[in-house]
């Protein structure tokens, strides 16, 4: 429009026209750190679904390993909320550690019958591995203080429901077992009983299903389970 002009530049102390150069947008790096968190559980995700369609293909023991896997992550699920909300707490450090280590090992103790039952000492080491993955909601969110708690309950609907969801899923529906035939399956070895012993493909569709889900909600910022903040 004509005989309009455009509002003055900002100016210094001394008079100095001033233009000031935009900021990088604080969602486009929220986005960033998202992604990054969830990079493992999408890892996690590509090597379930690899060791359905082509195990022979990967290293030997892979499936027993993911069976466990997920049977550990159910531990996970319950004991990574009450460690994260000790982290955050304000509470000196000294104390925050003790309470970590003290959850951890009161857990530890469900996963001595893991270990017992696969007669290997590991899931102690993947306990605490899957444990850090799923806090890493926390370590990637530097630019939302004061929602970790939030955060925190988000991470563990997600997983709660993508566990319980997964499972009952893979359960009901009819799964074909591509590269797990007969021969393959027999060669594993593996000993108990149960559906995921009798049809292993199962908890690898299971695994996909839960990691990538997670990986999902976890890349989007869990904005589906957090409330938005009050303006």
């Amino acid at each position: 429009m004509r005989g309009v002009k455009p509002p003055p530049s900002p100016a210094d102390d001394r008079g100095v026209s001033v233009n000031p150069v935009p900021a990088a947008p604080p969602e486009k790096s929220a986005t960033l750190r998202d992604l990054a968190s969830a990079l493992p559980d999408f890892a996690l995700a590509v090597v379930c679904l690899l060791a359905w369609i082509a195990p022979e293909a990967l290293t030997p023991g892979v499936v027993p390993w993911i069976l466990l896997t997920m049977l550990v992550e159910f531990v996970v699920v319950h004991s990574a909320p009450f460690m994260g909300l000790q982290l955050v707490s304000d509470m000196p450090a000294a104390r925050k550690l003790r309470n970590v280590v003290a959850i951890g090992l009161f857990y530890s103790v469900f996963l001595l019958g893991f270990s017992l039952a696969f007669h290997a000492w590991w899931p102690f080491v993947s306990f605490w591995l899957l444990t850090a993955n799923r806090l890493t909601v926390l370590t990637f969110r530097q630019g939302r203080e004061g929602r970790e708690s939030a955060t925190l309950k988000a991470s563990w609907a997600a997983g709660a429901l993508c566990y319980l969801g997964g499972v009952f899923l893979t359960t009901l529906l009819p799964l074909p077992r591509l590269g797990l035939d007969p021969a393959f399956v027999e060669s594993l070895r593996l000993t108990g009983g149960g559906l995921w012993i009798e049809q292993p493909w199962r908890v690898l569709a299971f695994g996909a299903f839960y990691f990538a889900t997670v990986g999902f909600l976890e890349a989007t910022g869990f904005r589906a389970l957090t409330p938005k903040p009050a303006r």
